[in-house]
């Protein structure tokens, strides 16, 4: 008889392996949402982030609005966004 748990048998539909440094912050999961990037623990899509802050809204009412997500994840979103979009200009 298997000691696993019942939740070990169910088979994963995470795209983001654990390995990847950004599962902490975001999930794609196919089951969730049409495969929509989410923070990871939330059913909340990561474009949601960038859509308040485009239309002049703060952090802290996208952080208030959506509960499941911590300042930590958005701020962790926020610095990976930045430093790709840095990546490869030239520095002084």
């Amino acid at each position: 008889m298997s000691n696993r748990g019942v939740l070990e048998d169910v088979e994963s539909t995470e795209l983001v392996p654990p390995s990847d440094p950004r599962s902490t912050i975001v999930s794609i999961d196919a089951d969730r949402l049409g495969g929509t990037p989410c923070f990871a623990g939330a059913r909340v899509p990561v474009k949601y982030l960038w859509e308040y802050l485009f239309s002049g809204k703060t952090l802290e009412t996208f952080l208030d609005d959506f509960e499941g997500v911590t300042r930590q994840e958005a701020v962790a979103a926020l610095e990976q966004a930045y430093e790709r979009f840095m990546e490869g200009l030239p520095l002084q």
